[in-house]
C-alpha cells in the first residue's frame, strides 16, 4: 500500500474534474425557430416539385394514350380497307412507288436521248461543213485556222495572197484582218487619228469587196477583225449576204460554228 502514500490528496480533485466530459450546452430558442423555418421551406419546395412532376407525367400519359388510340384507329381502318391483310397494302404501295420510279426514269431517259440527238445533229452539221480561211497577206497558216481544223469541220482550207481561193467556195468564208496586219504598220505612222481611221475604213471596204466576188449566196461571211468599222456596220445596206464579225479566237470558233448552222439551213 505504499502507492497510496504517493498520491497527492490535494490534486486528486483536479484530476477527477479533468477526466469528466464537458456537458453540451442546450440550444437556444432562436436556433430552434430557424431550423424549423428551414425545414418548412424545404418541405414546401418538395411539395411543389412533386406537384409539377405529377402534372408532367399525367400529360405524358395522356399524350401516349391519344397516340395509341390514333394508331389503333389507323390500324383498324387499314385492316378494314385491305381485308385485314396489310400485305395487300404493302403490295399496292410497292406498285405505286415502282410506277412512279419508272415514270421518272422514262422522262429522264427521254430528256437525255433528246439532248444526245440534238448534239449529234449539230455535230453532223459541223462534220458536213466546208470552211475557207483567207489571210490577205503572204503569211503562213495561222494558229486560229489550225484551231478551226481541230474542231471537226469536214474541211478547213487555208488561203492567202499567193494561193487564193478557188471555186466552189465552201459554206463559211473567213476574212482574217487581224493576223495580216493589214490595218496597222508603217503606212499609218504620222497620220492623224481621223486620217488613220479613214484609211482603215478604206482598206476594210477594199478587202470585203474583194472576197464578195468569190462568195455564193448561201455562203456565210465571217470578218475577223478588232474594233468596229462603219463599212461592216453598213454592209447590209448594199449586199444581201449573210455576214458576221468576230474579234478574238474564242468568238471566232463559236461564230464559225453558228455560221455553219445558218449555211446548212440556207442550203436545206
Amino acid at each position: 500500500m505504499d502507492w497510496l502514500i504517493s498520491i497527492d490528496i490535494f490534486h486528486l480533485g483536479d484530476w477527477i474534474i479533468a477526466q469528466s466530459p464537458t456537458p453540451t450546452p442546450l440550444p437556444t430558442p432562436a436556433k430552434n425557430i430557424n431550423d424549423i423555418e428551414l425545414l418548412k421551406s424545404q418541405l414546401e419546395f418538395l411539395k411543389a416539385t412533386n406537384g409539377q412532376l405529377s402534372e408532367s407525367f399525367n400529360k405524358f400519359v395522356g399524350a401516349m394514350q391519344f397516340t395509341l388510340v390514333v394508331f389503333a384507329f389507323l390500324g383498324g381502318f387499314l385492316a378494314y380497307v385491305f381485308g385485314k391483310n396489310l400485305d395487300d397494302a404493302k403490295k399496292i404501295a410497292s406498285q405505286v412507288i415502282r410506277q412512279e420510279i419508272d415514270n421518272k426514269v422514262a422522262d429522264l431517259v427521254k430528256s437525255e436521248v433528246a439532248t444526245v440527238t440534238r448534239t449529234l445533229q449539230r455535230e453532223r452539221v459541223i462534220a458536213s461543213t466546208v470552211v475557207d480561211y483567207y489571210l490577205p497577206s503572204n503569211d503562213l497558216e495561222t494558229n486560229d485556222c489550225k484551231l478551226l481544223q481541230k474542231r471537226g469541220f469536214q474541211k478547213v482550207r487555208f488561203w492567202n495572197q499567193r494561193r487564193q481561193p478557188k471555186n466552189p467556195i465552201g459554206d463559211v468564208f473567213i476574212l482574217d484582218l487581224i493576223n495580216s496586219n493589214l490595218l496597222s504598220g508603217q503606212e499609218f505612222a504620222g497620220l492623224s487619228d481621223t486620217d488613220a481611221t479613214n484609211k482603215r475604213e478604206e482598206k476594210v471596204k477594199e478587202q470585203v469587196d474583194f472576197v464578195l466576188n468569190w462568195l455564193e449566196k448561201a455562203t456565210v461571211l465571217v470578218i475577223y477583225v478588232k474594233g468596229r468599222y462603219r463599212e461592216i456596220d453598213n454592209l447590209a445596206t448594199r449586199v444581201d449576204y449573210y455576214y458576221v464579225s468576230a474579234n478574238a479566237p474564242v468568238s471566232l470558233m463559236g461564230i464559225v460554228t453558228d455560221s455553219a448552222y445558218v449555211a446548212h439551213g440556207e442550203k436545206n
